[in-house]
């Protein structure tokens, strides 16, 4: 819709607005905001030239195929100079790539209403937001303070609920890590755990995959008898991990995660696993 002329300013108008939103989170990294608005302002020249030689419905599609083959490749150029290069999987994964090119076609198809009639251009808007939830649902998931489909805790939360319950707790605590060896189990797990746990010990998530639990007991030899029944639970369930556990009296949290963890490690050494965690 735009002449070419008009292209770069539109984004770096776009970038500036956005700034003070990106400043919230850790300073903004400005470095890295001029580098994001560099290979945007590139994408889009290269995508307004294509367009403009090829020109109609073929021009747009060969236009987003050249933004994202010019897009990607300076991302993933800059990752692998300066930054960890296991990031460009991720950047490339067919996920990442379906989830960026729907933002493509909604923003063609915003373009094309807004030609057509420009005062439709709103009812995009609905669009707009259910793609962008689509693709941060799993952000969403992971960080909201109780996921009801798994039953259990963000690591925020359960934080706050385990810190309660150790300050509360009349006697020992004990602290069971539970460490699948596949992602994505965290469900399976909780329904484990109903079984064993009481419903006022906080389960939640812990690091990328780990799942954390809080219990509640008189004494240091029945925490050990907990962690016991929670590994022959999983076991019978078919859930393949290795579970970690500490016992205390009068410790912190971060004192019982980090002895939770060792004994998780040490666990896992002697089973032959890889100790990567």
């Amino acid at each position: 819709m735009l002449p070419a002329w008009l292209v770069v300013p539109l984004v770096l108008v776009c970038y500036a607005a956005e700034w003070p939103s990106r400043k919230c989170v850790n300073g903004g990294r400005p470095l890295r905001y001029l580098v994001s608005v560099a290979i945007v302002v590139a994408a889009a020249c290269v995508a307004v030239v294509v367009h403009r030689h090829v020109g109609g419905a073929l021009g747009i599609l060969t236009a987003v195929l050249a933004w994202t083959v010019v897009n990607s490749a300076l991302i993933a150029a800059v990752v692998w100079l300066f930054d960890d290069r296991r990031l460009i999987r991720q950047l490339l994964s067919p996920r990442n790539q379906l989830a960026d090119s729907i933002t493509k076609a909604i923003g063609v198809a915003a373009a094309i209403v807004t030609h057509w009639y420009p005062a439709a251009c709103p009812l995009m808007l609905p669009i707009v937001f259910a793609a962008h939830r689509f693709a941060l649902r799993d952000s969403i998931k992971t960080t909201s303070a109780y996921d009801w489909a798994a039953f259990m805790w963000s690591e925020s939360g359960w934080r706050v609920q385990a810190a309660e319950s150790i300050a509360t707790a009349p006697g020992c605590v004990a602290l069971v890590l539970i460490d699948p060896e596949r992602p994505r189990t965290e469900a399976a797990i909780a329904q484990c755990l109903l079984g064993v746990l009481r419903p006022t010990d906080p389960v939640g998530r812990y690091g990328t995959r780990q799942v954390a639990a809080l219990v509640q007991v008189d004494i240091e030899a029945v925490g050990v008898i907990v962690a016991e029944r929670v590994r022959a639970r999983l076991d019978q369930a078919g859930v393949v991990c290795i579970v970690g556990v500490s016992v205390s009296l009068g410790e912190g949290l971060d004192e019982l995660l980090i002895r939770a963890g060792s004994d998780l490690m040490a666990r896992r050494a002697s089973a032959g696993v890889s100790v990567r965690w």
